[in-house]
């Protein structure tokens, strides 16, 4: 005999499959049971009939999980397949644990559903165990939320297919709509499941038709007129940030104006890109060029150097598009704010630029030049060029935020158009959390090698990333970790000129932990090097499986 819980379950899996989701990430749990059995079976290498296939991954830790689901997701749309991924838990302190990668696919704009077990309402506020008031528990962090009553007897079909369809729907983005409903992010489904959780052998439906409804919130953007097409300035200056893409390079050389890119901008790129612009920024040159700029133009979300955000901030003139999930909260002083860059950007009215003939983009060059460092020895920058070394057009890398994807944006070139990796990073709140199993997922949803920078603290904060239990798709992943004792980053702060001993202690926070045998605890194959030709002969050749590089500065 079949069990409500169940059916629900299986026409909730079917239906978010039918609506594109393809990768399902599960934790262990009782409660969540229903969804648990629905999946094994869907996720089989034979699937019973009606069961639609999927992508499944077990983790044990659901903090980790929830970022191997980021990661999931940041390696389809890195593929140029972008997709919701879910992520299932059981009650309790597991859904907490979603929070932290939650908060940055809501900041970075990505698609992800939550779903959640609950204890039926009757359970809820009488003490009953693993039980805790999981309604809303995400708040502003997700698009759109639901909590779904406990399956019964007698229920019509269609129910899940609706909540399933518009989960999808919301967590995918709606470019017409002015609230948060209209970027890509996170959803959250509560699914209250009453007893019994266990398998019914039950049979596989065809999805229920059911009608699509529109997600609630702002009304849509109202139809305006096509963007002017930007001052026709000299001393202008083009920003690209985090997920700008190509069309910033576009937009610089239309103009004749210097390209300052970060590395995960997909923009880095083309002659009037200005790879040295960090060295340059910090010099008294430099700082003479910041001050005649006339326009600036930011496209993506710069997050990366203080120096930067100053350009920013002292703007005469200032637009600002394409600034990702978080596009409302660019700077009040922009003149414009678009979702996205206008075609009338890409394109000056008094017709094709010639780079050569742009004077003040020939300044910028020529001042970088003599900004660049000199030769280096065996530090982060020589870490992270090899790093870069090891990559092909068009590989994919993920490079983890504090010190290692600052070393990439002092040494990363400005590649030919076509020739650049891609490079992704957690730039949602830029925290190093989950680096380990969001590099894991990018590979998994690929399905091809990646390659990940990170810092020593940065990987034992996600160590548990490198858990992937037997019976799991493992990802082919090389992890370089540049271990220098600490979180060096403190270094370059403000906070170093506190005493030596109390920086040491509690911003520093040496780990003293042994690399080598914590890989071999998960079994991860490990290497050590200590010096760049020994690191790049490490990176010659592409990883098979699950792979950590320690490159030891000290």
């Amino acid at each position: 005999m079949s069990h409500p819980s169940a059916e629900f379950a299986r026409e909730l899996v079917a239906s978010l499959v039918h609506s594109g989701v393809r990768e399902f990430v599960l934790c262990p749990g009782s409660r969540s049971g229903p969804l648990a059995h629905a999946l094994a079976e869907a996720g089989a290498d034979n699937p019973p009939l009606g069961a639609p296939g999927v992508d499944l991954h077990v983790r044990i830790d659901e903090r980790s999980a929830a970022f191997l689901a980021l990661g999931l997701a940041r390696g389809a749309a890195a593929s140029g397949q972008p997709r919701a991924v879910a992520i299932v838990t059981t009650s309790g302190t597991a859904v907490g644990t979603l929070l932290p990668a939650v908060m940055d696919a809501h900041h970075a704009g990505v698609p992800l559903v939550r779903l959640t077990a609950d204890r039926p309402g009757e359970l809820r506020g009488v003490g009953a165990n693993q039980t805790t008031d999981q309604v809303g528990i995400f708040g502003t962090f997700v698009r759109w939320s639901a909590d779904a009553a406990a399956p019964a007897a007698g229920d019509e079909p269609g129910r899940a297919a609706r909540l399933a369809m518009r989960a999808v729907a919301v967590a995918l983005g709606d470019p017409a709509r002015d609230d948060m409903t209209g970027t890509p992010g996170p959803v959250h489904l509560n699914l209250e499941f009453r007893d019994p959780l266990g398998p019914d052998n039950g049979v596989w439906d065809d999805v229920p038709l059911v009608e699509s409804h529109p997600s609630s919130g702002a009304y849509g953007i109202p139809v305006a007129d096509l963007p002017a097409p930007l001052p026709e300035v000299e001393r202008g200056i083009v920003i690209a940030g985090d997920g700008a893409g190509d069309v910033a390079r576009r937009v610089a050389e239309a103009h004749g104006w210097p390209l300052l890119a970060e590395p995960t901008s997909g923009a880095r790129a083309g002659d009037a890109c200005v790879p040295g612009y960090l060295d340059l920024l910090a010099s008294d040159a430099g700082a003479e060029l910041a001050r005649q700029v006339h326009q600036v133009v930011v496209i993506g979300r710069p997050t990366l150097t203080r120096q930067v955000q100053r350009l920013i901030a002292d703007a005469p003139a200032l637009m600002v598009a394409g600034h990702g999930a978080r596009w409302r909260e660019a700077p009040r002083h922009a003149e414009r704010v678009l979702r996205s860059v206008p075609a009338a950007w890409t394109s000056r009215a008094d017709g094709t630029l010639s780079l050569g003939d742009s004077p003040w983009l020939g300044r910028w060059h020529a001042a970088a030049a003599q900004a660049a460092p000199r030769e280096r020895g065996w530090d982060r920058d020589a870490i992270a060029e090899a790093f870069l070394a090891a990559l092909a057009p068009g590989d994919l890398a993920f490079v983890g935020s504090s010190g290692a994807v600052r070393a990439v944006d002092r040494v990363a070139p400005a590649w030919r158009p076509g020739d650049a990796p891609v490079l992704v990073a957690n730039r949602g709140l830029a925290g190093i959390d989950g680096t380990v199993s969001t590099a894991a997922g990018m590979a998994l949803a690929a399905g091809r090698p990646v390659l990940a920078l990170m810092g020593d603290v940065t990987f034992l904060h996600d160590v548990g990333g490198l858990l992937v239990g037997p019976r799991e798709r493992r990802p082919r992943l090389r992890v370089i970790v540049i271990d220098d004792g600490g979180g060096s980053i403190f270094g370059g702060l403000e906070h170093a000129a506190a005493p030596a001993a109390n920086v040491e202690r509690v911003f520093t926070t040496p780990h003293g932990a042994d690399l080598g045998a914590l890989c071999a605890g998960y079994g991860v194959k490990h290497t050590r090097v200590t010096n760049a030709d020994a690191l790049a002969k490490a990176l010659a050749a592409p990883p098979t499986g699950i792979e950590v590089v320690q490159a030891k500065l000290r």
